[in-house]
């Protein structure tokens, strides 16, 4: 009878769900990123860690606010006429195995004038790319200025972004401790039990 107590105990034990959700912000200034990009300063990249441990990670945010002016282009079939073009800016954690960014692109509209941006943007996941190499809580996370690739034309003076406000937020799903400590003194009590 102490045995099958036993057994039902450990089952309602390892039924108990030792999860709980949460989200890690990493303020990226605090980390060193510089606050203007543009074709002399390209990106910035650190390594990171947040601090907690995940056994899942839904979603993963670049909380950022700034501007960005746009460059000047020209097409090929008329060099005499330019034009202003988009140039953006990206926030990068790599691949697993696919490449994982989101990226702003803007300053057409609003040139010569820079266009201000405030938003929160998902770092997507591509094809079977996953977070798994987050779990951890380390990885490395890159900015970078982007142009538009042209066939037909080329920018003739550069953009920039600059960054007034940049976060990185990971949502997932941490082990709870308490849930952990309940595991392992019912663990403790049912090796007890089976010694006497």
């Amino acid at each position: 009878m102490k045995k099958i107590a036993a057994i039902s105990g450990l089952v309602v034990l390892l039924s108990i769900t030792a999860v709980n959700a949460d989200i890690a912000e990493l303020d990226l200034f605090d980390l060193g990123c510089q606050s203007v990009y543009d074709f002399d300063s390209q990106y910035w990249t650190t390594d990171f860690d947040l601090g907690v441990t995940f056994i899942e990670i839904s979603n993963v945010y670049i909380d950022w606010a700034g501007e960005i002016t746009a460059g000047l282009a020209i097409e090929y079939i008329s060099p005499d006429e330019t034009f202003p073009l988009d140039v953006g800016i990206s926030a990068s954690l790599g691949s697993n195995p696919y490449f994982r960014s989101a990226r702003i692109w803007g300053g057409e509209e609003t040139y010569p004038n820079a266009e201000l941006f405030d938003c929160q943007s998902e770092i997507e996941l591509v094809g079977s790319s996953s977070w798994s190499d987050l779990f951890d809580g380390q990885g490395t996370i890159t900015i970078s200025y982007k142009e538009v690739i042209m066939l037909n034309g080329m920018y003739v003076e550069h953009g920039s972004a600059t960054l007034d406000r940049a976060t990185l937020i990971v949502e997932g799903v941490i082990p709870e401790p308490t849930t952990l400590l309940l595991l392992a003194l019912g663990w403790l009590a049912l090796l007890r039990e089976h010694r006497e």
